[in-house]
């Protein structure tokens, strides 16, 4: 009788768990649903239009990004950033950016991602004593082969 009670419990729980991710389904990244894929339709469209200035600004720093060429660089500002943008955006990762679709990024408890993790989405907080976080990437891995 008490391994059926807790079968049933652990069952309602994953049922609650289920339910709660259909209505916001990066929950386990502690984010909303909403701000996420209009942060990242804004992503989308300033990497398109070549609106770095806009891009930098959706960075949280510091940030270790991969260049295209696959080196791993450390920038600490917007500043250096815009200055390696070109060499991060090149044609064939900005044609990746332009071709996710939202429905296809993921989530877990570090964060929401592209489908290979070439970008990675989070909700930083900025003041420890708030529970506020404003979306920003936190993660550029560069396109990832198959």
């Amino acid at each position: 009788m008490k391994r059926a009670a807790i079968t049933v419990g652990l069952f309602c729980v994953l049922l609650a768990t289920v339910c709660a991710q259909d209505k916001n389904r990066f929950a386990v990244a502690g984010v909303n649903e909403r701000e996420v894929e209009a942060f990242f339709t804004a992503f989308q469209e300033a990497v398109a239009k070549g609106q770095k200035q806009r891009v930098t600004a959706m960075i949280s720093y510091p940030i270790s990004p991969t260049l295209a060429s696959g080196r791993t660089v450390k920038v600490s500002n917007s500043a250096r950033f815009v200055k390696l943008y070109d060499q991060i955006f090149d044609d064939r990762f900005k044609k990746l950016i332009a071709e996710t679709e939202f429905k296809d990024l993921w989530a877990k408890f570090s964060g929401v991602a592209t489908p290979r993790g070439e970008i990675w989405i989070n909700g930083v907080v900025f003041n420890s004593k708030s529970d506020e976080y404003e979306i920003k990437i936190t993660s550029i891995n560069g396109p990832i082969e198959r």
